[in-house]
């Protein structure tokens, strides 16, 4: 019967006009159809796993001639199986039917490798349900498999295929990813050598500049300044600072800086510094130049010209952060660019010097061959005049005024002269110069000044200039400030030291009040800078009292 009949068959069965063993014949007709038409291989087995029937399909791949043959028989009685499991009856195919038959449960979508009776190996993939009878009791299992080699092999080959694409890109994200690298590292480098070039530049410029900056600079102070401004510029670091030998060899510190703290930490006039050089002096045992970097990490370069050595370069750097070869390269430039502007400021300072000392030394002598010699003239006359008998008493006061006023002036100008030639001052005893200020005082102010020097002293120079200029600066004060009346000064020997007191009966002040007294802070440094002692008493209403003690080993010449 063909497909036609057996749907006229089917359609006759559906409206009951098929009864009895006819209905029954078409009923397993119509079934054997579908079951025969679908592409799936179906059967059905026992609780044992024992074949009840099947399809054409898995008839055809167990090597049966029709379904039925496969009737009462298992699979190890065919001559299949799966791929990896040999022959001989083994039970490879119990024990997921066991499982469905022991559960209940289906087992879908399971795949796996089988041999057909014609050793073709195939991928199948595997479905399984439980058979049950009215009351639900499994009694047997249901299964279906379908031929999925194809689609196996499709999906092996997209696997390799999407397998290969990923090692393509791999590789070329690989590549990129080095060529990448490659570009950076270019980019890096020209980022590198644009900063180098950059900072090579403008520390080129600081050199140019400084150089110029400190060609221009004469005076001392400011090619100090440029130097340390050029270091700023050429490098970071923590503190630089020139320093200087004085006249005994002892190195000063002359400026220091600290970038971007331009004011910090100021040094005192004329503060000591370490001799660095000495740690770095002499080379090494070969006799080459020794490195100009300490041990911790500050760079120590000599000022020095031709043979003369006039003080050092120090720069230290900032933490953690030491200096490179080019650093002292180009520190080492700015310091023999320093040594020569210092050498030619000061052989400028020495310049003149020298000049104002021979103009003070040429004024000091015209002054003496002409204006002093007509005050001395003028003193003559007007003593003279004093003593003649002709003056009455009127014209007697003037002369003796005259004669006053012409003393003071030749004081004065012999004071005068004193300060145009300081030498002078070191040459000429205590008494007649402290005599001679007292004239000069007389002569500017109406007051009684009572001298009390003791016997002549020897002094050594710094100490008799001191002493000097402690008495003028106390002198000049009370003709400024005092309105004094009675003043003063007293020189002697006590105790092995040498006691120097002047006083006045002045207005005074309170020294507890904040004051802005210049004189009295020079005073002090005068008596500081020979080791004495200077004491000053006062309080309004009541006059001042300066006191002065030195000691005798400072004050007699060895």
């Amino acid at each position: 019967m063909g497909e036609a009949g057996a749907l006229s068959l089917y359609a006759a069965l559906l409206k009951g006009e098929l009864e009895g063993d006819e209905a029954l014949q078409a009923s397993r007709h119509i079934f054997d159809l579908v079951m025969n038409s679908v592409h799936h291989a179906i059967w059905w087995k026992d609780v044992n796993s024992v074949y009840l029937g099947c399809n054409e399909k898995l008839a055809e791949y167990a090597g049966a001639t029709t379904p039925a043959d496969l009737i009462g028989k298992t699979d190890a009685d065919c001559a299949w199986g799966p791929a990896d499991v040999g022959r001989g009856g083994t039970g490879w195919y119990v024990d997921h039917d066991r499982m469905v038959v022991e559960t209940g449960e289906p087992i879908l979508g399971l795949r796996e490798q089988v041999t057909t009776a014609q050793g073709r190996v195939m991928w199948v993939e595997t479905n399984k349900v439980p058979l049950k009878d009215r009351d639900g009791n499994v009694i047997g299992t249901l299964g279906t498999f379908v031929d999925i080699s194809e689609r196996i092999e499709a999906e092996s080959e997209l696997k390799r295929t999407l397998e290969e694409l990923d090692e393509r890109v791999r590789d070329r994200t690989s590549e990129l990813s080095r060529a990448n690298e490659t570009l950076q590292r270019e980019v890096e480098e020209r980022v590198r050598l644009e900063e180098q070039e950059r900072i090579q530049l403008a520390q080129a410029e600081a050199l140019r500049d400084s150089a110029a900056a400190i060609a221009r600079s004469l005076q001392l102070d400011d090619v100090i300044e440029q130097v340390l401004r050029g270091v700023e510029r050429l490098c970071p670091h923590h503190r630089s600072y020139v320093a200087l030998y004085d006249n005994e060899g002892v190195l000063e510190l002359a400026g220091q800086r600290y970038p971007g703290r331009p004011h910090e930490e100021w040094p005192e006039p004329h503060t000591r510094v370490p001799d660095l050089l000495g740690d770095l002096d002499g080379g090494s045992v070969d006799g080459s130049e020794r490195d100009p970097i300490s041990a911790n990490g500050v760079v120590v370069l000599p000022l020095e010209t031709a043979d003369l050595r006039l003080g050092c370069l120090v720069v230290e750097p900032l933490p953690a952060l030491d200096f490179t070869i080019e650093n002292v390269d180009r520190l080492a430039t700015i310091a023999d660019q320093a040594a020569s502007a210092i050498s030619n400021s000061r052989s400028l300072l020495t310049t003149r010097s020298l000049a104002a000392v021979e103009e003070r030394q040429r004024l000091a002598n015209d002054l003496h061959d002409s204006v002093s010699q007509t005050l001395w003239t003028a003193t003559l006359v007007a003593e003279t005049l004093a003593r003649s008998p002709d003056l009455d008493e009127q014209q007697r006061v003037q002369v003796d005024r005259l004669h006053t006023l012409a003393d003071g002036a030749l004081s004065e100008m012999r004071t005068l002269l004193l300060e145009l030639r300081p030498s002078v001052i070191e040459e000429t005893p205590l008494h007649d110069l402290v005599r001679q200020l007292v004239s000069a005082f007389s002569s500017r102010r109406n007051a009684e000044c009572l001298i009390e020097l003791g016997d002549p002293i020897e002094l050594v120079p710094t100490v008799k200039v001191a002493i000097y200029r402690i008495v003028q600066e106390s002198l000049n004060n009370i003709a400024r400030h005092a309105q004094a009346t009675e003043v003063a000064i007293r020189l002697s020997m006590r105790d092995d030291d040498l006691r120097m007191c002047v006083s006045d009966n002045g207005v005074g002040y309170d020294p507890e009040q904040p004051s802005d007294h210049l004189g009295l802070r020079i005073m002090a440094e005068r008596a500081e800078s020979i080791g004495a002692e200077l004491e000053v008493m006062s309080r309004p209403g009541a006059g001042t009292e300066i006191s002065l003690i030195v000691p005798a080993i400072l004050g007699l010449p060895v």
